[in-house]
């Protein structure tokens, strides 16, 4: 249902507002159900096995079951039949049900598309037909007038503004389009001209109902027959679309077959938690699904790349999953039922056997000791906030890499630039929690205390940890000004040259790039980025008010200054005007209006990079503090590896009574939490012009730091 929904409602409006019977709709929803459910048949065994086994240990039945002489490994064979069983059922499905559902779907789809194609069309928003693209501002109810309209055509390679539209299909069902009262304002280059038309009839190619099927329907709804001779033709002559149906064919067995090596795995990869709890085995199927669609992934990429033969790459996840299950399997047997191999005797040693050391004293023991624990929970916090981090950001761009095929490879060539920004991230919170955690387990032992009794103040003996962030400091700002910018900018290279270079679904648009509209203005962009405020390849135009153009400004590139101004790159400027058109200098920054928000990134900008942006911007009479706000901001964020430490620390050491764990990382967690509000918060006013740019950039590190001054306060004069 999850995976449905989003189609779920695109259905829904077929029947609301376009017409079509509901019969109809929900036999194409059915059709898409079908494959979908095949394709969950493992995962949904691993997670039932893992959560019923979960519920087994938490109930104490496990404990049970080994206190009455059953070894707990055997609970592999029950789990192990009932996967058998899912098997045969997800056979079925993979190779009869899930290719005649596909088959039906697309027929259906089709179908509806011949006899109304206009049942997609929805206002403001892109239809695609073939190589031709589809926008009105107001649709009928059935979709077949439409007002305000732009289309791009690919003969003409550009726009066309028309004031209204008529859809429909003539005698021999092709899709036919009339514009009428339309215009195009062709770019200074190679020469500036204006189009202009009453009527103007167009045929559409009948693809409109693309972004409903999948790119890969051809392969998926093939009888398994003419797959398996498809199949065998790529043998013979090698050749890529046989590659495809042989890569399919391999699958369509190779996923229900996951089933039972999911059902293999899953009692030893339960078995080797010391505690159990209904949760976790949830838990361990949402990563172990994770961990397979990544092995799907780097088993494709290594057939692209010639590396793995087809049988092998489709395959290697079960592989995997079956090897790792007798291993895991072998390590229970050998634990549970062979007894504990840990903490033999050492061989020629006595059970009363004593080893005197002669104790010398060690200099800079207690620092050393105190740093060294410091590290050590800091570098492990920030495994676990990292990884959190990682995992966060796969799961969001999954179906990204799924519309645009990326293959396990490229997938790891874009994390390994990515990784980077999102371990700056999560280093300044790893500092965080590893101090509250350092202090926390030294007052839960007892060495706080113990340091109090030897007469040596708490604050002395923690200094290791400031001295420890105070050193990473540096690092850490030389990480986010020289590191971070540039593998931000290689990860979104490889995403646009590799990912998405030629590839994707129907909901591409190479050609004419998306529209947005603000004011009297329309934005056309071949890549609109709103999260980074940049577009490639952008063209703008001015509209009068019958709708047709007055100006048009085509640019390279250009990129949001702040408060809706925008700075671009290779312009060019036509103006035209009762009836002529003239070539005119393009201005370098224009206003694209507040109504199409969207952010300023600096993340590519060194520091030294944005203060030289910002003074040019400042030097053209335009108004920069949304750069010279950042610029601030990115001088203050490495002081937090040094402000918040200090802050949770001189608040845990103020004993005794000393906080206990739980009041320490809860503490931990507001200070961490409020400083990333504050920070959002302070550099939105300064942005706003609110405060000036260097308080938006620095109160968040002069709060905290004045905090910290508190506690310090408050601790000296306890002592």
């Amino acid at each position: 249902m999850v995976v449905l929904t989003k189609d779920l409602l695109g259905f829904s409006e077929l029947v609301i507002n376009r017409g079509i019977g509901a019969d109809v709709v929900a036999g194409i929803a059915f059709y898409k159900a079908l494959p979908i459910a095949a394709q969950m048949f493992p995962f949904a065994t691993l997670v039932g096995c893992l959560v019923a086994l979960g519920r087994l240990g938490a109930d104490r039945e496990i404990l049970a079951l080994e206190a009455s002489g059953v070894a707990a490994p055997r609970l592999v064979w029950p789990v192990v039949s009932f996967a058998a069983g899912m098997t045969v059922v997800s056979l079925a499905m993979s190779l009869v049900v899930g290719p005649w559902a596909g088959r039906s779907q697309q027929a259906s789809l089709e179908r509806v598309a011949r006899e109304k194609p206009w049942s997609r069309i929805r206002a403001g928003a892109i239809s695609t037909f073939g190589g031709v693209q589809l926008e009105a501002r107001e649709v009928s109810k059935a979709g077949d007038r439409l007002e305000g309209v732009l289309v791009f055509m690919p003969g003409l390679a550009d726009t066309v503004f028309a004031r209204s539209a008529q859809i429909g299909t003539d005698a021999s069902g092709s899709i036919t389009l009339t514009l009428r009262d339309g215009s195009a304002l062709l770019p200074a280059r190679p020469a500036a001209r204006e189009v202009r038309f009453e009527t103007l009839t167009t045929q559409l190619p009948q693809t409109a109902f693309d972004d409903l099927r999948s790119a890969a329907d051809a392969w998926t709804g093939m009888p398994l027959d003419d797959l398996t001779r498809e199949a065998a033709r790529f043998d013979r002559e090698g050749n890529a679309g046989g590659s495809r149906a042989a890569v399919e064919l391999h699958r369509r067995a190779a996923l229900p077959f996951a089933t039972l090596a999911f059902g293999f795995l899953a009692v030893p990869l339960f078995l080797t938690r010391r505690s159990f709890s209904r949760s976790s085995g949830g838990v361990i199927a949402v990563l172990s699904t994770v961990a397979y669609y990544g092995l799907v992934q780097l088993g494709e990429g290594l057939i692209q790349n010639g590396k793995l033969s087809v049988a092998a790459g489709v395959w290697l996840p079960n592989a995997v999953l079956t090897g790792l299950a007798v291993v895991l399997l072998t390590r229970v047997l050998r634990e549970r039922a062979l007894g504990q191999v840990f903490d033999r005797p050492r061989r020629g040693a006595t059970a009363n056997e004593t080893v005197l050391r002669e104790v010398r004293p060690r200099r800079f023991a207690l620092p050393r000791y105190v740093g060294a624990r410091f590290a050590t929970l800091a570098l492990l916090s920030f495994g676990v906030l990292f990884s959190a981090y990682l995992l966060i950001d796969v799961m969001e761009r999954l179906e990204w890499f799924a519309r645009y095929r990326a293959t396990g490879t490229e997938i790891l060539r874009f994390y390994g630039a990515r990784v980077w920004l999102l371990a700056s991230r999560a280093i300044p919170m790893a500092i965080l929690v590893g101090t509250s955690l350092t202090v926390s387990l030294l007052a839960v032992e007892g060495e706080l205390i113990g340091m109090r009794a030897c007469g040596i103040p708490v604050a002395r003996a923690m200094l290791p940890v400031l001295i420890l962030s105070a050193l990473f400091t540096p690092f850490y700002f030389a990480l986010n000004d020289v590191v971070v910018p540039r593998t931000n900018a290689l990860a979104d290279v490889l995403k646009q040259t590799e990912i998405k270079q030629g590839r994707g679904s129907g909901e591409e648009r190479d050609a004419a790039g998306e529209w947005f509209r603000s004011g009297n203005q329309l934005i056309e962009a071949q890549r609109f980025d709103r999260e980074r405020g940049e577009a490639q390849t952008i063209t703008l135009y001015e509209l009068g008010a019958d709708g047709h153009p007055t100006s048009r400004t085509d640019a390279r590139s250009a990129r949001h200054i702040g408060h809706g101004e925008w700075r671009l790159a290779g312009a060019a400027r036509v103006e035209a005007s009762l009836g002529s058109v003239r070539s005119v200098a393009a201005p370098a920054f224009v206003r694209l209006g507040e109504e199409l928000s969207s952010e300023v990134d600096t993340m590519h900008y060194s520091v030294a990079e944005l203060g030289r942006e910002a003074a040019e911007i400042e030097a053209a009479g335009y108004d920069a503090s949304v750069l010279r706000t950042d610029y601030h901001r990115k001088l203050a964020e490495p002081l937090a590896c040094l402000v918040l430490p200090a802050v949770v620390m001189l608040f845990a050491v103020g004993g005794p009574p000393f906080p206990g764990p739980a009041q320490t990382l809860l503490v931990s967690g507001i200070i961490g939490v409020s400083y990333i509000l504050f920070t959002g918060v302070a550099a939105s006013l300064g942005h706003g012009k609110a405060v000036p740019p260097v308080v938006g950039g620095f109160a968040p590190t002069v709060f905290f730091t004045a905090l910290a001054g508190w506690f310090g306060f408050r601790l000296w004069r306890r002592l």
